[in-house]
């Protein structure tokens, strides 16, 4: 299947791919319609619109436990079906098992003005693996449409391939070690000039090209990201609230060992 093969190349080379309308719009909207009544229940949501958040990171801690409950209740539909994991397979070549706790809601109200690519919280979900390999993929799907600047996740194309030793390499010190590359050390600056153009992200890292790809789509579509690709959360100067979920899948081979609570594991944005 030509397709498959352009999406495994781009996932060896980029370290993200795009699949779209790969899950049902009916089902994902039954998702919606749910978190939409949450919202309303806290005062979020309105007749005239989503409340504009006054911090950066968010939402108040009881809406936040109610979305996070929410996801494994029998009220919501089970975006990662038994299809999505196969696609995710036949991507990566091998099995792969969701990662506890399974299916996560990314939820950003609107709060920026102005958008611009920040210089922190730059993390990786897994830690590097050495010998072991890759560890797997993360699914990102969109429960309402994001547009640009809109709140989606921003990932650096290519990261994946850097800093692969035989060494176990936990997010703390891959930032470091990064920091010896002239793009990144630019990128975690705090002093760097505000970047509001992806356009300006392009360059190269330990001689592989780079650029940062803003995570945009429509309801249904579904990006596969190997677990080494470094990300982080993004403003939200649109008008509505930043609706996507996640779940981690790594390799059915790897995955025990990262069942740990105390595994250096992290919440994707």
């Amino acid at each position: 299947m030509t397709e498959l093969t352009d999406h495994k190349r781009e996932l060896e080379t980029r370290g993200i791919t795009r699949v779209n309308g790969l899950l049902s719009e009916a089902e994902v909207r039954v998702a919606r319609d749910i978190i939409y009544e949450i919202a309303s229940e806290h005062d979020l949501y309105t007749s005239t619109g989503w409340q504009r958040s006054q911090s950066r990171f968010g939402v108040h801690k009881p809406f936040r436990a109610a979305i996070n409950a929410l996801t494994h209740s029998d009220r919501f539909p089970n975006l990662v079906s038994d299809s999505l994991i196969e696609v995710a397979e036949d991507l990566l070549g091998e099995p792969v098992t969701p990662l506890h706790p399974g299916q996560q809601l990314l939820f950003t109200l609107p709060s920026a003005i102005s958008w611009s690519v920040p210089n922190d919280v730059w993390h990786v979900d897994f830690p590097r693996l050495g010998k072991l390999g890759p560890p797997g993929l993360q699914m990102f799907t969109f429960i309402e449409d994001v547009q640009p600047k809109g709140g989606g996740t921003l990932v650096i194309a290519g990261s994946h391939r850097l800093l692969n030793t035989s060494n176990v390499i936990r997010s703390k010190k891959l930032k470091q070690l990064l920091r010896k590359e002239p793009y990144f050390r630019s990128l975690f600056d705090v002093e760097r000039a505000p970047i509001t153009s992806l356009e300006n992200t392009a360059g190269s890292g330990g001689n592989l090209d780079m650029e940062i790809v803003e995570l945009t789509g429509r309801v249904g579509d579904v990006y596969f990201m190997d677990l080494r690709v470094l990300h982080t959360l993004a403003p939200n100067a649109s008008e509505t609230a930043r609706l996507m979920l996640t779940c981690r899948l790594p390799r059915v081979a790897i995955a025990s060992k990262w069942l740990d609570p105390e595994a250096d594991v992290q919440v994707s944005p």
